[in-house]
């Protein structure tokens, strides 16, 4: 384990991307360098609060994972990731982040499902969202054209375009569950899951940092979780973090 974290960490590095704004994210980089992780993580925060787009989530995934915050880089690994589907780096360093959780979901991996699934997320969601939006209009458009004019080749352009359709349809669900707004991770160390909204309700089980869940239920300072496995219970609402919280947010 620890020679798979001396090799995690060469990749654990900031990257410094030139489209980000250069103030804080700038600094941020600076400070991460030099291992003053809190600070970074700070800067990182302004960062992110003034809409800055996939890398500062990534650097600050990483300096939530160098202060040992496990759940809170998987939360920043995840919107990395979903942002840009294609970097290797945050899906790595989010699998990664994944082994350090106490509570071991044992769902297995399967490779073919995996492959299918990887297909359909080419595209970031909100691309297939869009992709898929234009696709039917110029589909519907080209093939009432074909009805008026009766040309071979508009039906194919609509065949095709509808073929698009349906990709960037099956691409949009694919990631419904990803950016759920009620898809949420555990950032404390330990979690008491009780059976009703408040301390005072009897011990279910109890759950530990990075592990991700499901909100069924909200109170204004309990929600009701369901965590892998279909068991479920109320937690402190500062217990865990949105992923994606309601507004999802658009990136840039």
């Amino acid at each position: 384990m620890k020679v798979a974290l001396v090799a995690l960490l060469a990749i654990l590095g900031p990257r410094v991307v030139p489209a980000q704004p250069a103030g804080c994210f700038a600094r941020g980089n600076d400070e991460y360098e030099a291992g003053r992780f809190d600070r970074a993580l700070a800067l990182y925060d302004s960062a992110a609060a003034a809409g800055s787009g996939a890398a500062v989530y990534y650097n600050r995934g990483n300096a939530y994972f160098r202060l040992g915050e496990v759940g809170r880089a998987i939360a920043d690994y995840s919107r990395a990731w979903v942002m840009r589907p294609h970097d290797r780096y945050a899906r790595h360093n989010l699998a990664f982040a994944r082994q350090f959780r106490p509570d071991r979901t044992g769902a297995a991996d399967n490779q073919i499902l995996r492959g299918i699934t990887d297909f359909f997320r080419l595209p970031d969601v909100w691309t297939a969202r869009l992709g898929a939006g234009l696709c039917f209009l110029l589909a519907a458009s080209l093939l009432g054209l074909f009805f008026v004019h009766g040309r071979r080749f508009l039906l194919w352009a609509a065949v095709g375009l509808a073929a698009l359709f349906c990709y960037g349809l099956v691409s949009t669900v694919s990631w419904a569950a990803v950016v759920d707004p009620d898809r949420a991770v555990v950032i404390v160390p330990e979690l008491t899951l009780r059976a009703g909204p408040g301390a005072e309700y009897k011990d279910i089980a109890v759950v530990h940092d990075g592990l991700e869940v499901t909100v069924r239920e909200r109170r204004p300072e309990w929600l009701l979780v369901q965590v892998p496995g279909g068991e479920g219970g109320w937690v402190e609402v500062a217990s865990i973090e949105a992923v994606f919280p309601r507004p999802t947010r658009i990136p840039d």
